[in-house]
């Protein structure tokens, strides 16, 4: 699902890194692993820009159901246990 890809650890992280982290390590807490859905919300100091790209990526995952609620929250739901 969520991979970090970085190219090098010398670069500096972008915003939507930073998303993508703080996503990352909500999605693999213990309770939502043993749920296997989670609750995401782009928080107010985030670009909507990379709100979207995030959710495109997560959207095309096979096994990841992404789900639209209101005020901009997003439900994320997998299938089986990924190696994140």
């Amino acid at each position: 699902m969520l991979q970090q890809n970085r190219v090098s650890p010398l670069q500096p992280f972008t915003p939507f890194d930073h998303l993508a982290c703080r996503v990352y390590r909500q999605v693999n807490s213990s309770s939502a692993q043993v749920l296997r859905r989670t609750l995401i919300r782009r928080l107010s100091s985030e670009r909507t820009d990379d709100w979207d790209r995030l959710l495109e990526q997560l959207s095309n995952e096979e096994s990841v159901r992404l789900k639209h609620l209101e005020d901009g929250v997003a439900q994320l739901s997998w299938t089986n246990h990924h190696p994140f």
